[in-house]
């Protein structure tokens, strides 16, 4: 299994974080020491399957990535909760079916 860290933002709860990336809040409770609260600023080990994890290189698109990998775009985007232009460097993480 795969381990990816995310900083928790504004207005997120371990439910809300466990939710977007298909887990349920006792898995990734205890992937994290068994926490019950997360606050703005806080990191979290998500695990995960996964096919790969690409980082995006300049002027990469995401209609590339998802070409290149054969997946959809609309499910990168939601698979990796995607809401803004991607940044070089950024990790893309594509999912098992």
């Amino acid at each position: 299994m795969n381990k990816l860290i995310v900083k928790v933002g504004y207005n997120d709860s371990l439910s809300k974080i466990a939710e977007r990336y298909n887990l349920t809040t006792k898995i990734l409770s205890s992937a994290n020491n068994n926490i019950t609260e997360v606050e703005e600023g806080d990191y979290l080990i998500i695990p995960f399957k996964a096919k790969a994890i690409h980082t995006v290189r300049p002027l990469e698109t995401l209609n590339e990535i998802a070409q290149k990998y054969c997946v959809n775009v609309d499910k990168l985007k939601s698979d990796n909760n995607i809401v803004a232009p991607l940044f070089v460097g950024q990790q893309i993480i594509i999912m098992d079916d």
